[in-house]
């Protein structure tokens, strides 16, 4: 997923006239795991890769060895809009802590009333609770 957000944003930032065909190659000839520092330093000049291109990267796609599947900490769920479904598993442990990434469900591994105390606040957004970090 990291190289489908990359590869286009590259081309479009060269295209747009907003980075050098050099240094974009030199960024696509680097192991994913190098690219992230990189991909960061564009976006702090407001050459942003999500998908969409108007924001983070990280909005799309977790950095390369990052991502809560891999530790099998999160699963995506099909049937997300299902309230029923979200409450089976939140009574699992499993919660919403993504808001741009609805069947994005993470494993908590704890009752819901107890979220507040591991500094999680609930938010809520489209209809559904998510529990974010309380910054």
């Amino acid at each position: 997923l990291w190289a489908s957000r990359v590869n286009p944003a590259l081309a479009y930032w060269v295209k747009k006239g907003n980075l050098e065909e050099a240094e974009a190659s030199k960024i696509r000839l680097l192991s994913p795991f190098d690219q992230v520092s990189e991909i960061f330093k564009l976006e702090s000049q407001g050459m942003f890769c999500s998908k969409d291109l108007s924001k983070s990267i990280v909005y799309s796609v977790a950095p390369p060895g990052t991502s809560q599947h891999l530790s099998m900490l999160a699963l995506d769920v099909n049937e997300h809009d299902d309230s029923r479904v979200r409450d089976v598993l939140a009574e699992h442990g499993w919660f919403q802590t993504v808001v741009s990434d609805l069947p994005h469900f993470t494993f908590l591994g704890v009752s819901e009333n107890q979220l507040s105390k591991l500094g999680l606040k609930k938010v809520f957004d489209g209809e559904r609770f998510f529990w974010l970090p309380n910054l």
